[in-house]
Parts: structure tokens; sequence; C-alpha cells
């Protein structure tokens, strides 16, 4: 659960971060409601605190219908919202009729790439199901603020049930949530995956008085302890696991893209061992290298990475345009990253600061609004005598049993129950566990985090998607979920020797092609025995991040194309609600691209990164079948631009019907 915290000044914001608010609302005028606060006020707040800002795009005007000369006020805010850096913004619009109007919203924001939170404008809907229906096909909106009704949340918590049915984004509950209150309508939820939005309670309730810290300081003690004593909360009926899995298997695909993070004591060795380098992955040192068990557990006493902050790791992803973080909690070599009283070989136990990066990395994601997901080695342990060794021996049964009960059943309960909410564990390296050891192992999972979903790696086809092998890409696209795991050069642990560093040229084929596949990527940095990211990562990373910027709505909450019926490598196809995206790898032969057996009607056709309007027209082929013919004059250099400088360019075309056809022969 997120505590988010109204501020309407410098000094708010400052109260609310060293108050223990995980996020701050920035607005203006908030005893009129919150409107769009000044671009000092945001340069000045973002610059000051580390916690995430979600920032106002509103109007001053009571309605949330706008007229054209107030939209290109909030398209011109939005536009310098984004050279300010913002990440998300607070906004909503209604149409003429009272129903959420994404089409709109999403002409405000083209040119952007932050996160969007519906606000309350959903509580003055004429129809709250029709504008449910909208906002969940928009991807780019997570969260939705709503007092679930007229009134207080307190008043209308019995809508709540509804809500979570019908809603795909995050709720934020906000409006008349007090001290007094607060308890009452935590004990209420559901799930601990609903966040609070509080305002007026933190200035004695008059909104045009200063945040008070005392009072946040109150009412974050009433959540969090709340928080504690819920954390093991267990829902055991299969028919509403269903619906929760659907519900993050939705939110996961929309996803798209995910970091991973390798890092462990394998990290101080960066591949080497007495002279010799590994000629395989560095995180298997100590199998490859059979270094002696005595000497590899004396490395925690040196494994103090002073340069490893969650934070900063937050906002590099953010940047690189990553919505989900995994860290490797525990590798195959049995050293934990978290406190663990099942097994001492671990970060906070053995070395010398005692840290829990696994609890620091769940902390910032939350404030960083990024998914959390750990990677958890169950079957391979090579620091426990009845873990399995990959290319070896396995160890009686009843040893690897032993195993299972001493430390993988124990660890995962506390990773579970200990780590607030997981959105995947992702296990990984079955080998011969046995289908009641794997159905344990999810049985585990589903009683205590019936919302984490769960790698393909957990064995006998039970994971809630498919894992692809490491770096190997689907020929086509697949009927379940899948990911592809992958890395920046040849290991996934830090290798000092490894200096064959991918481009983002590369990055971005791969990327553009898993999603038009209908799969995510999950990738990897391997930081070293400091905890600093390689640099050669952080500039391949950083150039993907400017692509994807620019062209954001064609990689997030799209979905595959059927496949398209003629072998061609010039563009790959994505596709949301009424939007088709064209990525090209090349410029067309005279600047005209024909797409064959596309059978709908385009509305437009725009060069996604400049809004270029381009002509479009449909036709028939001499076979008789449809064709999207396409001229990208007006967008040349754009496009050219971009093709030169990442290898890809997105055109986008709208349609009239939801969803592409492409017919076949």
């Amino acid at each position: 659960m997120i505590l988010e915290c109204i501020a309407t000044s410098l000094a708010d914001a400052l109260a609310i971060e060293s108050s223990g608010g995980d996020r701050i609302e920035l607005v203006s005028y908030l005893e009129h409601g919150g409107f769009t606060p000044s671009d000092g006020l945001v340069r000045a707040v973002l610059d000051a605190v580390s916690i995430p800002v979600a920032v106002m795009l509103r109007p001053e005007q009571d309605s949330f219908h706008y007229s054209e000369s107030q939209l290109s006020v909030m398209r011109r805010d939005a536009l310098r919202f984004q050279e300010l850096g913002v990440r998300r913004v607070v906004t909503g619009i209604l149409d003429e009729d009272g129903i959420a109007d994404v089409t709109t919203l999403s002409r405000v924001l083209e040119g952007t790439d932050f996160d969007v939170t519906f606000h309350r404008a959903i509580d003055e809907s004429s129809d709250v199901a029709a504008s449910l229906e909208c906002i969940n096909k928009y991807p780019r909106i997570t969260h939705i603020l709503t007092s679930l009704g007229q009134g207080c949340v307190d008043e209308n918590l019995d809508c709540l049930p509804w809500y979570l049915e019908h809603a795909r984004p995050r709720l934020i509950l906000g409006s008349g949530i007090t001290h007094g209150n607060v308890e009452h309508i935590q004990q209420s939820l559901p799930s601990k995956e609903i966040d609070l939005h509080v305002g007026t309670a933190l200035r004695f309730g008059v909104a045009s008085n200063p945040v008070d810290a005392q009072s946040l300081r109150e009412f974050v003690k009433i959540v969090k302890n709340l928080n504690l004593h819920d954390e093991v909360h267990v829902e055991n009926e299969s028919s509403a696991q269903e619906v929760t899995i659907d519900r993050t298997l939705r939110v996961f695909k929309d996803a798209g893209f995910g970091l991973f993070i390798h890092f462990g004591l394998y990290s101080l060795l960066g591949g080497e061992y007495r002279g010799k380098v590994t000629p395989f992955l560095a995180e298997w040192i100590r199998l490859s290298l059979d270094i002696p068990d005595n000497e590899y557990r004396q490395l925690a006493a040196s494994f103090n990475p002073t340069a490893f902050n969650a934070d900063h790791i937050c906002n590099f992803a953010r940047t690189w345009g990553m919505k989900y973080i995994c860290l490797t909690a525990k590798h195959h070599d049995g050293f934990a990253l978290f406190d663990s009283s099942a097994d001492s070989f671990n970060s906070v136990a053995l070395s010398p600061l005692g840290r829990d990066f696994v609890r620091e990395m769940s902390e910032a994601c939350a404030r960083h609004d990024l998914l959390f997901c750990v990677y958890y080695s169950q079957a391979q342990d090579w620091d426990h005598p009845g873990g399995l060794r990959a290319y070896q021996e396995a160890p009686p049964a009843p040893l690897f049993t032993q195993y299972l009960e001493e430390k993988c059943i124990p660890q995962l309960r506390e990773l579970l129950t200990q780590y607030g909410p997981l959105a995947m564990i992702w296990l990984d390296t079955p080998m011969s566990m046995t289908p009641a050891q794997c159905r344990q192992v999810k049985d585990l999972i589903r009683s205590l985090r019936p919302s984490c979903l769960i790698s393909g790696r957990i064995g006998c086809d039970l994971g809630d998607y498919i894992t692809t092998g490491d770096n190997m890409l689907p020929r086509s696209s697949q009927k379940k979920l899948w990911e592809l795991p992958a890395t920046l050069n040849g290991s996934w642990g830090y290798k000092r020797s490894d200096q064959n560093w991918r481009t983002a040229q590369d990055v971005i084929r791969q990327l553009t092609k898993v999603r038009t596949r209908g799969g995510n990527l999950l990738l990897n940095i391997g930081p070293d025995g400091t905890g600093a990211i390689p640099e050669p990562s952080i500039d391949v990373l950083n150039e993907t991040g400017e692509f994807l910027r620019m062209y954001s709505d064609a990689f997030y909450g799209t979905s595959a194309c059927p496949d398209y019926p003629y072998e061609q490598d010039d563009f790959y196809l994505t596709e949301k609600c009424r939007r088709v995206y064209i990525h090209l790898r090349r410029l067309p032969s005279n600047n005209k691209l024909r797409l064959y057996h596309v059978e709908n009607k385009p509305t437009f056709a725009k060069d996604l990164s400049t809004g270029f309007e381009l002509e479009i027209a449909t036709m028939r082929d001499l076979e008789g079948h449809a064709c999207w013919n396409l001229d990208v004059t007006e967008a040349e250099s754009a496009l050219n631009r971009s093709l030169m400088r990442w290898g890809s360019a997105v055109i986008e075309v709208g349609i009239e019907e939801d969803s592409i056809h492409i017919s076949d022969f």
C-alpha cells in the first residue's frame, strides 16, 4: 500500500518525504480541488525529493469537460512537464456526455511518456461503467483516484468490490480520509494493492494550511502498523485467485519491459578466481571453478557494496523505460540478499553493514511506481548439502527434501510475507524436482500471495506464463503470455573480462520483436562488487530509454498483431484499441509503403515522433485483397533521423474497429 500525500509547496513536499509519505501529489489551490502547479514549483520539488511525485494537470475550472483553448493550455503544460522530468501526471477529461474521454486525453499527452493517474473526474462521470471501459483500454492510465462515488470514501466502501472487478488500473482511494477513519477504511480493503490519498487531514482539516509533519507521522504510524499486522493475509478461494491472477497478468503484459538485476557474492569476483577467468557465466563461478566452500563463504565478510542504491537503480529503470524490476534474492550459490532466519548465509547476518537488499529494492520500487519481483533459485543451492548442482550427481532424495523443508520453503515464505506485494517470483532451473515438489512450491505462493505471478521455470508446466530460454526469441507469437530474459553482454553477473556489449540498436530491435510477438523483455544488468552498474550498460540503456520516450505508445499496453501473410523484414506491427503501430526498419522505396491483406479502414496516419500527418488510402490488390497505401514523404526527414540513430521509427495508424484484421490468402 502506498500513502500518497498532497503538497502545495516545497515545504509541504519536504515534510511529506521526511515524515514517511510514499508519494506526493503536487497541486496548486487545494482549497478549490487542486489545479496545475507552476513550473517553478514543479522543478523545485523534483530537485529536492527522491520519492515519486505526481503532478496535477488540470485547468482552473470546476468542470472536467474542457474547451479547445483549455486543452491547448493542457498540451503546453504537459510538454513543459516532460522537459522538467515529470514521471506521472494526475488528470482526467470527460466528454460532453460525461464519459471519460481518453481520445482527447491521448491528444493532450502526445509527445510525452509519463504515466497517468485518472483523477476524481471518474466520480463526476455520468456513467462510471462506461468510463471505466474507456479507461481500461488506455494503458498509460495506471491508477485511478476515486472516492468510489459521491461524498467520502468511508461512505462508499460497499462499492469497492464492484470497482475492483471492473477497473484495470490500480485504485487510489481519496476524499474524507482522516486519522479517525483510516483504520476502519484500511481494514475494509480486500487487498493491500490499493493506495490511500490524503490532503486536508494533514492540515487540521483546512486545505489552505501547510502540511503538519507531526500529524503526518501519526497518520503514517497508523497505516504502517496496519500493513504489518495484515501482511500475511491469506486468500484461498480458487475463483478469487483466478480473477486476481488474470488482473496481474494484464498489468504484467501491458508493462512489457523489465529490469533484471543479478547481484551477489559472485559480483565481488567479477568472473575471476585466483587469476583464472571462468569460461562460463560469472554468477556460476562457485560451481564452474570449484571454489572451496569455506573460501566462498568468506567473501561475505568483504561484501560491502556502498554504491548499490535502490532508489538510483529505480530512477535508472524509469529513465530506461522499464516498468518492473526483478532482483536476485538468492541465486544458485545459496547466498541470500535478505534477512533470513531459515539460513544464516545471507547479507544481513554476514556482510559488514548487515544490509537487506531485497527490502531496500522493494521499498524503492513502491516509491517509484515500479512492479517489484524477485528471483529465487528453488532447486539449485551450492551451499546447502541437499541442494542440486548442475552437471553433477543429485544428492539422495531425502537430503534434497531436507533442503526444501529447511531452506527453500522457509525462505520463500519469508519473501512472500515480509517484503510487501510481489508482482512476480522468478523461479529457475527446477532440474529433477518432482511434480509434487513443484506443486508444493506453487501452492505455497498461491496461499500467501494470490496475486503473485510465477515464472515458467517453476517446472512441470505450472507457471503463469512462459519463460523462454536465456536470450532465445520465439519465432512467432504464442497463445500464452511469455517473457524473454536477456543480457547486455555474455554474462548475467558482473564479469570484468566480458566487454562484448550490445548496442542500443540491438536492444531496440530485440524489444520490438518481443512486443510484436506478444511477449515481455526482461533485460539484465550485473552491478560490480561495489554495487555500481557498469558504464557500458548505462550508456546502452540510456539510449534505449531516449527511443522509448519518443515511441512509448507503440510498446506499452500493446498486443501482437495476427501474422502478416508475406515474408518481409521492412517493418513489424503492434496494436492496441483502435490503433496500429508500424515499426519501420528502413524507409520504403519511393516513400510508399503498402500493407497487404489489412482489412481495416484507416482514420488517420502520422509519424509518432513528430505528429506529422501522413497520407493513407485503402485499395484492392489484383487478387481483390484489401491493401493500405501509405505515403511517408511528409515525415521523411524525421523518420530517417530515427532510423539512422536507433534503427527503428514508428508510424501510428488509427482504425475504426477495436483491433486489426489481416485476411488470409
